[in-house]
Parts: structure tokens; C-alpha cells; sequence
């Protein structure tokens, strides 16, 4: 009788951490569902919707868009993240130079020197996009509001266009959802990449 009594209040210890967990996924996606409905209003989203219990659907001009937020921990920082579903031509990933930043990473796009090399480290396949991207004067002015800290960063890969923001306290998370969306839109109606395909 002591060994079923045991594995039951394992159970029930196991049952109580997921609830928990629910319940603060719950919490989060309806943060992120106000702060994304804000975000709508203005800049022309349909279809605002939760799916599963992390993240929050739209769409907006044939495009899908999914947000969600990472991390926020133990009183850490949260990472809000928008991904809009774009055809891009390449891979390139940017995000704020750091002090001792070599560019060195095993996967991913090749490092890059940019006119703003001392300001962005930049990894792409394709340079002369890269250079586009960053002249444009609407994109570079989005990112000197959303690239910040050293884990912001704009990341595009065959079937989307991704900004990361990171924020540290809830007063500013609607701030950095709203800074996310508009990178992410600029990147994909500065360049023109049209949305991509489903399936």
C-alpha cells in the first residue's frame, strides 16, 4: 500500500506543475493577445486569434502572422517575437553589435562586412541584399528603435521575416510588440517579398 501511495502523490505532484503551467501559458497568451489587438487596430491585422497555449495567429495582407513571447522567467528578461510568413530570396540574420563579437557561429549564413559593420553584426548568403536592406532609410530607422539590446535581432530565412525584441518589465511589452511589428512590416513592404507559400 506505501508504493501506490507514493506513485499517486508523484502523480498529483506532476498534475499540479502542469496546471501551473497552463495556467501561466493561459496568462501570457492573454497579454500577448491584448498587446497584439492594440497593435491591429493601427496597422490593418485581420483574423487575430490564440492557437495552443503560446502563441497568437493574424494575418495581414495574404501574409500570416504569429507572435509570441519567450523566456521572462525567474524575473528574467521576456523576448517577444514576431514572425511574419514571407518568401525571402536569402538567409540573413542582424542584431546588435557586441564589445568582443568575432561572428562566429557553426550554423547559419556567413558573417559579412556592411557600411554598419560597426554598429550591426550581419550574416547573409547574400550581401547585396544585406546592403539593401540596411540603406533603406524606413528599415534603418526601425531598427535603431528595435535592435537594442545584444539579443534583438532581425532574422530572415526562406519562408519568413523574424524580429526578436527583448523587454524586461510588462509596462514596456506592448512597447516592444509594437517596435517588432513594425520592423518585421517595413523588412517585408520595403523589399517587397511577397507572402509565402502554404503547404
Amino acid at each position: 500500500m506505501g508504493a501506490l501511495a507514493v506513485m499517486l502523490l508523484g502523480v498529483l505532484w506532476v498534475s499540479v506543475i502542469v496546471g501551473v503551467h497552463l495556467l501561466s501559458s493561459a496568462r501570457r497568451v492573454a497579454v500577448l493577445m491584448n498587446a497584439v489587438q492594440s497593435v491591429a487596430q493601427t496597422a490593418g491585422l485581420s483574423d487575430v486569434r490564440s492557437r495552443s497555449f503560446d502563441r497568437v495567429v493574424s494575418s495581414w495582407r495574404g501574409n500570416s502572422v504569429t507572435w509570441w513571447i519567450r523566456g521572462g522567467g525567474r524575473d528574467g528578461p521576456e523576448r517577444v517575437v514576431v514572425e511574419i510568413a514571407a518568401a525571402t530570396p536569402t538567409r540573413m540574420a542582424i542584431h546588435r553589435r557586441r564589445r568582443f563579437d568575432l561572428g562566429l557561429r557553426l550554423l547559419g549564413p556567413p558573417a559579412v562586412q556592411t557600411a554598419l559593420d560597426g554598429e550591426y553584426a550581419v550574416r547573409s548568403d547574400d550581401i547585396l541584399l544585406a546592403e539593401h536592406l540596411l540603406g533603406d532609410e524606413k528599415i534603418a530607422a526601425e531598427m535603431s528603435v528595435t535592435i537594442q539590446d545584444r539579443r534583438d535581432e532581425l532574422e530572415l530565412n526562406a519562408s519568413r521575416v523574424r524580429v526578436t525584441r527583448v523587454t524586461r518589465s510588462a509596462t514596456s511589452r506592448d512597447e516592444a510588440v509594437r517596435a517588432a511589428w513594425q520592423l518585421a512590416a517595413a523588412v517585408v513592404e520595403q523589399l517587397g517579398f511577397p507572402p509565402a507559400e502554404s503547404g
